[in-house]
């Protein structure tokens, strides 16, 4: 089933077999499989946070579990495009990896 065509309830149980699945691979210290589970978690955890999460294009959000930030410049479902500080690169991220961050630089919680 497409995460899409899934109900609330069903997201949240596919994120946490997805993490469990994550957990294991990580202390199987099997990276490739453990980036696999986190990519399908963030975007299942992205479709469980619509229609309620606000994404504002031109605003710049830290990405989670990375050391960069993202200027967002468009919506295209649940993924945010955008151009990444670190390199200037367009790229599209899942929107639950988008953390907000106050203008002095620190993150909020």
């Amino acid at each position: 089933m497409l995460y899409s065509d899934m109900s609330k309830e069903q997201l949240q149980a596919e994120m946490k077999e997805l993490q469990r699945k994550g957990q294991r691979a990580f202390d199987e210290e099997n990276w490739s499989e453990y980036e696999i589970h986190m990519t399908k978690w963030y975007l299942a955890a992205s479709y469980a946070m619509l229609p309620d999460v606000t994404i504002e294009t031109g605003r710049t959000y830290r990405i989670a579990e990375e050391y960069d930030r993202l200027t967002v410049t468009g919506l295209e479902g649940v993924m945010a495009w955008g151009i990444r500080q670190s390199t200037g690169e367009t790229t599209a991220i899942p929107i639950a990896r988008l953390e907000e961050y106050d203008d002095e630089g620190d993150f909020s919680s």
